[in-house]
């Protein structure tokens, strides 16, 4: 092993660590794309639907690209119409749950505006 190859390797490890102690989440993420649709728990609007991916879901909410932006502190009904890849409850996975949205925030996906929306699981 070459000296580029071992500090490469030594300072691989020093960012991973970094990476460790830097992440505040306390749950596991686990990576999903499947399709999601939402409607609002309210009765004024719950006949509307707004449709998405779940990009990752834990034990305590989920992170999913929405067709729209969604205020802050609005619960809603969020139903999988797409594969659970594997996932089980306990990791996070739910076909229906409610969720309170904690943030949105505008993102491009393949040059489409979307909304990257984190979601807090309200009733497992």
């Amino acid at each position: 092993m070459d000296l580029s190859s071992a500090v490469k390797r030594i300072l691989g490890k020093i960012v991973i660590r970094w990476c460790l102690v830097m992440e505040k989440r306390a749950h596991r993420r686990h990576q999903i794309n499947t399709s999601i649709v939402c409607s609002y728990l309210d009765a004024v609007r719950s006949s509307e639907t707004v449709d998405g991916r779940m990009k990752n879901c834990c034990s305590n909410g989920l992170c999913a690209e929405l067709r729209a932006r969604i205020k802050t502190g609005t619960v809603l009904v969020i139903r999988t119409t797409g594969n659970s890849c594997g996932y089980s409850k306990e990791e996070g996975f739910c076909s229906m749950a409610l969720a309170e949205v904690r943030w949105s925030r505008l993102t491009s996906v393949a040059g489409e505006a979307c909304y990257a929306t984190g979601l807090k699981y309200v009733l497992l």
